[in-house]
């Protein structure tokens, strides 16, 4: 009786401390001294893989998109860690719970990519044990050296080819949102150039939307780049920010004068562009009585010069 009190007593503190690790506000910076008591422990306590995966089950599986990342991020990266450290021994379950996180990100996620970070970094930690991927860095290295590097082999390479599938799917993904926001953004940068040469000033609202996308691309730039090396996938060239010529900004050309700037237009509304653009015959709108008289004055001076021409000729 007394064993299986102290039995229950241990187990209960057990559950303190795990719901402790998975609750604590942990930074990148604390992860690897997490996974190390977290090694400890399980040394320590046989209840302790299975009470840690119970914990990040409920956690994963209740993933809704006001969760904050930085806690997906801790999440994610500590099951995966956990998994291929074989501290979660029931390898199976681990797994499958793995997997089904993955494909709520990837299919709920594509959009407003809010979980990017969160991926680049299950990638950058567990990337070459789960998914069988080098980094492009890596890979180049191996090539030069002509080298083996040992891996830990937890799971078979038709099972690692799911996963990387998958995270390869949501760097497609990524890879999509860059190109939209940068062309968005080169129209945007064209827009303010224009509108400088023109008018001389750029609206506030024009300079703020112009700032707001730059650090949006930016990040997104930053995030995309790394998830490619990681993966060791390509980004397409992007054409430069800084490589608007001259030409392509003169107002003055034709070609430039009825462009296309997208959902950025360089007209306020559409009367002032209706304005500019196009040239209404005013003898369809003025009433005829005030224009009657010059027209008559014009028709009589144009029928006297018709006339001493012919009397020149004569």
């Amino acid at each position: 009786k007394q064993w299986y009190q102290r039995r229950v007593a241990i187990t209960a503190g057990i559950e303190e401390v795990v719901n402790a690790i998975c609750s604590a506000k942990l930074k990148m910076q604390d992860m690897n001294c997490a996974i190390h008591l977290c090694s400890l422990l399980h040394r320590r306590y046989s209840d302790f893989s299975l009470l840690l995966l119970k914990t990040l089950q409920h956690a994963l599986n209740n993933l809704h998109k006001d969760d904050k990342v930085s806690r997906v991020r801790i999440e994610l990266r500590l099951l995966g860690q956990m998994l291929v450290l074989g501290i979660i021994t029931d390898q199976k379950e681990g797994f499958t719970l793995l997997h089904n996180t993955l494909c709520k990100i990837v299919e709920n996620d594509k959009d407003k990519l809010e979980f990017l970070p969160a991926m680049v970094s299950f990638v950058k930690h567990c990337g070459v044990d789960i998914l069988g991927v080098q980094s492009t860095k890596n890979r180049q290295l191996i090539e030069q050296h002509n080298i083996t590097v040992p891996a830990i082999k937890i799971l078979s390479k038709d099972k690692q080819q799911i996963f990387a599938d998958l995270l390869k799917e949501y760097s497609s993904a990524v890879i999509l949102s860059l190109v939209r926001l940068h062309n968005k953004l080169m129209k945007c940068l064209k827009h303010n150039k224009k509108t400088l040469l023109m008018k001389g000033e750029i609206s506030a609202e024009k300079i703020e939307l112009s700032e707001k996308l730059a650090a949006q691309h930016s990040k997104l730039l930053m995030n995309a780049t790394t998830l490619a090396e990681l993966l060791d996938i390509i980004i397409p060239d992007l054409p430069n920010l800084q490589a608007l010529d001259d030409d392509e900004m003169d107002c003055n050309s034709p070609a430039n004068a009825n462009s296309d700037l997208g959902d950025i237009s360089l007209w306020e509304d559409e009367d002032q562009k209706t304005f500019y653009r196009d040239i209404l015959d005013l003898t369809g709108i003025v009433p005829q009585i005030l224009y009657k008289k010059d027209k008559a004055k014009a028709d009589q001076k144009a029928k006297e010069e018709e006339e001493s021409k012919k009397k020149e000729e004569e």
